[in-house]
């Protein structure tokens, strides 16, 4: 389960994430939102799809969104981030002026699932591991999207420094790495009291 705190509390935003790799890129996705009794499903060079509880399958696809002020961005939380200064709060903190809504819902999976939909212009996240973001990686990409990590290469298996998917819009993935990396040159290396 992504998104176990919300789980626990009884929070209806977590999901079920599964993904098959081949080398260093995910090629076929199922992430389930359960409580919605959503099924969204892509496989590599086929498209991605939302299943909706009567079973009917939707085709998704990003938003054209081009510019941060017309977009929702979204992000997330490590669990160490009351010890660290690279918790995502210098980030999150540059976003929340220039985006038109910045939200944490809790769960990669459902996150990048969104971006995928077209419902979130981009999503972004450090230390995610491959069983947190491999089957979103795929569902954004065959939406539409473009998942990097923030340094601006394709993502691949493991995963590396951050993640960031968006709608592939060339303004907007411009804008949000700027962002990120503008925001993480004021990290420090102190510990934060706990």
């Amino acid at each position: 389960i992504d998104g176990t705190t919300n789980f626990a509390n009884n929070l209806p935003l977590y999901a079920i994430n599964l993904a098959l790799c081949q080398a260093e890129d995910p090629i076929l996705a199922v992430t389930l939102q359960l409580p919605a009794r959503l099924i969204y499903w892509a496989k590599a060079g086929s498209g991605a799809y939302q299943r909706d509880p009567d079973g009917s399958d939707v085709r998704l696809a990003v938003n054209q969104a081009t510019n941060l002020r017309h977009t929702i961005v979204c992000t997330g939380f490590p669990y160490h981030r009351g010890e660290s200064t690279d918790n995502n709060t210098n980030e999150i903190s540059h976003f929340i002026p220039q985006a038109q809504s910045t939200r944490c819902l809790g769960s990669a999976a459902l996150e990048l699932a969104l971006v995928a939909t077209g419902a979130l212009g981009a999503y972004w996240e450090g230390w995610l591991g491959p069983w947190d973001a491999a089957a979103g990686v795929l569902l954004v990409r065959e939406a539409g999207g473009r998942v990097t990590d923030y340094a601006g290469n394709e993502w691949k298996i493991p995963g590396g420094l951050g993640l960031l998917a968006d709608n592939g819009q060339a303004e907007l993935h411009s804008a949000m790495l700027a962002g990120i990396q503008t925001a993480r040159t004021h990290l420090t290396e102190r510990k934060l009291p706990l």
